[in-house]
């Protein structure tokens, strides 16, 4: 009997996470399947269940850490040989042992994602090249990557996240019962880990069994017209970019019924398929909306929400009740102006959520920031700290020298130059300087509409929950946040950017709603502000999140449409280092599309207040599969 591996938890006894299971082993056994990702936060076994699948498969796990460099990883120059023969050779990298064998990421988000997106495709391609630094060279890799991941910490870009071919999701079971089996299973391992990998030795050997017949079975499934349809419909409701989506669910949907011992898909496969291949792939760009019925506006000069109408309704009626004996002996003020005090409702903050990367679009990288530590993104380091990530050769002198890189640029030449002694001769054009990154927060200006269009419908409790859940969520990535609001005739920078979440809180719960929609206004208002905030932090990534119907109605020019004018704004609107995303808070049946216009005029982002909210994401799937 060969010795026992005691490093591993055993694949069957990680309890629950059955989704994570049903990915790996539908990875294990159709080599059209590469990619595998597994979120959850921390403490919910996803190394722990990476790692035991080595055990299965009878394949050795290939760990790769997360600041490995690119020559350690594909391969590089290999100096010695190279000093020694006058001519440059390479020497493979770690990814030349993984042929065969399974290769694990761990924390993937942290790693690169320039050369996490080149491991992708040499694993998807199942072949390397390498040109580099003189190198020039190629060889196969059959392989499958296993990826685990913490999304609160940070997340990776969608389109690294389309070629991963399928992506669960780990959490905690919430029985109590399930909770204690779990440290039951821990406490046992730890004590005899012997003793606890022999207990679950039949199950392993089950599993395995059915993994080899599932492998056999699999060239023979077939799956029917009718059901390929159903893949294409679910990959397009859920609004998924290009063919893989519907590739991997079609190869997973055969697993799973390879895995059933069946020959042939059923609709329950392709339902299964859909929760693994779809759910990271989902799309928050909204479809174009149709044309609402509009309603007869009133003449320009008289325009007033129809939200403002209904608190005059609501007024009325209130002024209609016959008044208590406590009321009437409590006269108010002369002077007091009853509808101000309507239109100054102050909401409580309405539920929070985990949110989703709403600012990452994938179109640009900071370089060289001033930007403080944080953890929203990876930029490149104006200064001597930061991780060593690549080399280059400099443009001025440097005091960070690559030592590694300068003596593979000189080693070709080495034969050729005159060493006087010297072990290696090193010249003026070999230098090379490091390029360091670091992980950075940027500032996030939240332009907030308090105007009663929102605050009528009692709508504004929503947004404030959606405000404070984006505000948390900066507080994690050490974001510095601030907070711009605008009703009435007027915008009012409420807080400046700080860190302080807790400031942010009261700001935000004491925040008041009502009046008119000063959209111009809130638009030349935030341009004055961050156009000066942004030369006076070189470098840093800023972002304005507006928060809004869209509605304007208080041009800044009398006479004008406060809509044309404010579409008119945004188009001539150029801050510098500034992104635009745009929140549609708008509600009810009825829906224009002011919000979706005016960002398309700002080059921005655009949500709905509702898609924001992540953990709607796989309730959302299993309804479109329904």
């Amino acid at each position: 009997m060969p010795p026992v591996d005691l490093r591993y938890f055993p694949f069957t006894a990680v309890l629950g996470m059955d989704d994570s299971k049903r990915a790996m082993q539908c990875i294990l056994i159709n080599p059209n399947l590469k990619t595998v990702m597994i979120r959850g936060g921390q403490g919910t076994a996803k190394t722990v269940l990476a790692r035991s699948i080595g055990h299965i498969s009878g394949k050795s796990i290939i760990n790769i850490p997360v600041n490995i460099s690119e020559e350690q990883l594909f391969g590089g120059m290999d100096i010695d040989e190279t000093i020694r023969a006058g001519k440059v050779c390479m020497q493979p990298g770690l990814l030349s042992k993984a042929d065969g064998n399974i290769l694990y990421v761990d924390d993937v988000n942290l790693m690169d994602q320039r050369i996490l997106m080149t491991l992708l495709n040499s694993v998807l391609d199942g072949r390397v090249v390498v040109e580099r630094e003189g190198v020039s060279a190629e060889y196969c890799v059959d392989t499958v990557l296993i990826a685990t991941m913490n999304p609160s910490d940070s997340d990776v870009s969608s389109h690294i996240l389309d070629r991963f071919d399928l992506c669960a999701y780990a959490s905690f079971p919430d029985e109590e019962d399930k909770r204690a089996e779990i440290l039951r299973r821990n406490a046992d391992f730890q004590k005899d880990p012997a003793g606890f990998i022999e207990k679950f030795r039949e199950e392993e050997d089950t599993l395995k069994a059915n993994l080899d017949r599932s492998k056999k079975i699999l060239p023979l499934v077939t799956m029917t017209d009718d059901l390929i349809g159903v893949s294409v419909e679910l990959t397009v409701k859920v609004l998924a970019d290009g063919h893989r989506g519907d590739i991997a669910m079609i190869n997973t949907a055969k697993a799973l019924a390879a895995l059933n011992g069946r020959d042939e898909v059923m609709r329950k496969d392709v339902e299964e398929a859909a929760m693994l291949c779809l759910a990271h792939r989902r799309n928050y760009t909204q479809e174009q909306p149709q044309e609402p019925p509009r309603p007869e506006e009133p003449e320009e000069d008289d325009q007033e929400p129809q939200e403002n109408e209904e608190q005059q309704q609501e007024q009325q009626q209130q002024e209609q009740e016959p008044e208590s004996n406590e009321d009437q002996d409590r006269e108010p003020p002369p002077d007091m102006d009853f509808q101000q005090l309507l239109d100054d409702m102050v909401f409580e903050i309405g539920d929070q959520f985990r949110v989703i990367d709403y600012l990452n679009d994938g179109r640009r990288k900071v370089s060289k920031t001033s930007a403080k530590k944080g953890r929203r993104m990876m930029v490149e380091s104006s200064n001597s700290s930061g991780r060593y990530a690549r080399s280059r050769i400099p443009s001025d002198r440097t005091h960070d020298i690559a030592f590694d890189a300068t003596v593979r640029a000189a080693a070709p030449y080495q034969r050729s130059r005159d060493h006087s002694g010297l072990a290696i001769n090193i010249q003026k054009q070999d230098v090379r300087e490091k390029v360091r990154e670091m992980r950075a927060g940027c500032t996030i200006l939240f332009l907030v509409d308090a105007s009663g269009s929102l605050g009528v419908r009692k709508r504004m409790s929503a947004v404030k929950g959606a405000v404070l859940s984006m505000l948390r969520d900066s507080y994690v990535k050490r974001d510095r946040i601030g907070m711009m609001a605008f009703r009435r005739d007027s915008a009012e920078l409420v807080l400046p950017p700080t860190r302080s979440v807790e400031y942010s809180y009261r700001k935000l719960e004491e925040m008041p709603t009502g009046g008119k929609t000063p959209l111009s206004e809130a638009l030349v208002t935030v341009n004055e502000y961050m156009t000066s905030y942004s030369r006076s932090h070189v470098g840093e990534m800023c972002y304005i999140v507006l928060i809004t119907d869209g509605r304007a109605n208080v041009p800044l020019q009398e006479g004008i449409n406060a809509n044309d004018e404010v579409l008119k704004l945004a188009e001539d609107m150029a801050i510098p280092q500034v992104r635009w995303v745009v929140i549609d808070a708008s509600a009810g049946f009825i829906r224009f599309d002011n919000a979706e216009k005016l960002a398309q005029a700002l080059g921005g982002t655009y949500f709905r207040l509702e898609d924001l909210n992540a953990d709607r994401l796989a309730e959302s799937v299993r309804a479109v599969i329904r």
